[in-house]
């Protein structure tokens, strides 16, 4: 491509010109501003170029649930925290120069779940609702084929580990839970994440928890951070024995640490931000970091009672710190998973704390990293029912009231969703009848906003609609319209030269 000054652009044998403003009579101050973005930005994709490096390090960020609609009005909630109307206003990874769609259904569902489309973009294979790391062969439930390792698919981080890169995992959910444990586990059910979880279904599988501390590919992971202590026998409270319990008696965590001290390496157990704070890096080769007995608490509940838990954006760098060591590069999972749990319950604030909070983690990874050698995805694995509708006006505050209904003469919040727990109707006779949201406090992190089919608590569905990926880096051009999701794994691989899809150059 040649271009002079932008006027004019020869592009595959085709001629594009574009107008200065000079060419045309001055504009109104309202047109022009318009005029200029769109100059500026149009200077700015014309000086786009692809960058074919091998990407010697990779780091993935996965919203969990961070559907379009999600993205959208988490871009609005950051701007409306500095006091701007929002919509102008962009999250880190929307500057990103490459993106594309994800289509996400699994290979038995049409709406997916997080296990499957988890193995899909890092394991490269389509599989089974509910099922890890394991490919279509393997249903629901199926120990017996979950036990045969022909039918496990290897992950993108074991690809790293393959070729000597470092490997991390951080999450904001319990570390054995769908998206952290398609990394290094396989297993039929992705509930099977302690012993006491197997039930008879699962007897002569092991759990997920075990498959991280003792698995070829788990026990091997430089850094993890996340929750889910009581997976590994080392709750801190009593056990809750509708969460998951280790019928076997054994700590986990003690036998990570046996093994590290075992082959000559310097490994770390922190349980919360204070002890995470005197780390060294450079003093340690394996970092474990459990910061609950199940799931971290919410960024806004985290602040707002000054939780003694790092955020997503601490474990983050720490992440990158220990990584960043190796000589070979390294492989970076960060998820927000709590996006997801928060629109499950209808509650709009949280998941766009949680999302604002992967953000904050993105933006602080970019300024640690070197965009020549390193790939950066942001994406979701899937979306949710959430919505927004009405005709608000622009700037109004994205967590409030922003229509009327002419119908029944109530206002209605501009985030809905079309089924959850957030059903608030009440009947006499044939005649049905909504809360009206001026009673209720929309600004409240609990507030759980309208939905249309009732269902129970952490009970709203995902949505079916493709997701979007977003890239910068060596190869990020791949990335470029409609992609199956189990693509990516394909992608990074290539792009980082690991793996059964490393390019020939290699």
């Amino acid at each position: 491509m040649f271009c002079e000054s932008l006027l004019k652009c020869i592009h595959m044998n085709q001629t594009y010109v574009f107008l200065k403003l000079a060419d045309f009579n001055p504009l109104p101050a309202a047109r022009k501003h318009w005029w200029d973005l769109a100059q500026n930005e149009l200077a700015a994709a014309l000086n786009v170029r692809d960058n074919t490096n091998v990407a010697k390090n990779i780091v993935f960020f996965l919203g969990d649930g961070m559907g379009i609609t999600a993205s959208t009005a988490a871009r609005i909630y950051k701007g409306q925290l500095k006091g701007m109307h929002g919509e102008e206003g962009f999250l880190a990874w929307e500057r990103f120069p490459n993106m594309g769609l994800l289509k996400t259904y699994n290979v038995d569902r049409q709406v997916p779940d997080s296990a499957a489309t988890a193995t899909a973009y890092l394991c490269g294979v389509k599989t089974n609702y509910y099922t890890l790391g394991v490919d279509p062969e393997v249903t629901l439930g199926d120990c017996a084929a979950a036990r045969n390792t022909i039918y496990h698919t290897p992950s993108i981080l074991q690809w790293a580990q393959e070729a000597g890169k470092h490997t991390g995992v951080v999450t904001t959910t319990r570390i054995t839970h769908a998206t952290p444990a398609a990394t290094y586990a396989h297993s039929a059910h992705r509930n099977w994440e302690c012993d006491g979880k197997l039930g008879v279904m699962g007897q002569g599988c092991k759990d997920i928890a075990d498959q991280l501390v003792n698995g070829k590919t788990g026990k091997n992971i430089r850094v993890i951070m996340g929750g889910g202590r009581q997976m590994l026998g080392a709750g801190l409270d009593p056990q809750d024995p509708d969460l998951c319990s280790r019928d076997d008696g054994r700590n986990l965590v003690e036998e990570w640490a046996r093994d590290k001290k075992q082959q000559g390496y310097t490994a770390e157990y922190v349980t919360d931000s204070n002890q995470l704070s005197r780390v060294h890096p450079d003093k340690t080769d394996f970092l474990l970091g459990l910061f609950n007995d199940t799931h971290l608490p919410f960024e806004l509940d985290r602040v707002e009672n000054k939780l003694p838990v790092p955020s997503l954006k601490e474990m983050t760098l720490t992440a990158l710190r220990f990584l960043k060591k190796s000589q070979e590069g390294f492989f970076l999972l960060v998820e927000g998973g709590r996006i997801d749990h928060a629109l499950h319950d209808n509650l709009p604030k949280k998941a766009l704390g949680e999302t604002v909070a992967l953000d904050e983690a993105v933006e602080a990874a970019l300024m640690e990293l070197n965009l020549e050698d390193t790939m950066v995805i942001v994406t979701a694995d899937h979306s949710h029912v959430m919505t927004m509708n009405g005709y608000p006006e622009r700037g109004n505050d994205i967590l409030g009231n922003g229509d009327m209904s002419k119908i029944d003469g109530l206002p209605y919040t501009t985030l809905m969703f079309t089924n959850g727990p957030g059903w608030k109707y009440s009947a006499e006779g044939n005649k049905v009848f909504r809360l009206d949201p001026r009673t209720e406090d929309l600004q409240s992190s609990n507030y759980q906003s309208l939905a249309a089919v009732p269902r129970g608590r952490i009970d709203e569905t995902h949505g079916g609609e493709d997701v979007a990926i977003y890239a910068v880096g060596p190869m990020s051009h791949l990335f470029h319209r409609v992609h199956e999701q189990n693509y990516v794994a394909h992608a990074m691989a290539y792009s980082a030269c690991i793996g059964a899809s490393q390019g020939k150059d290699c």
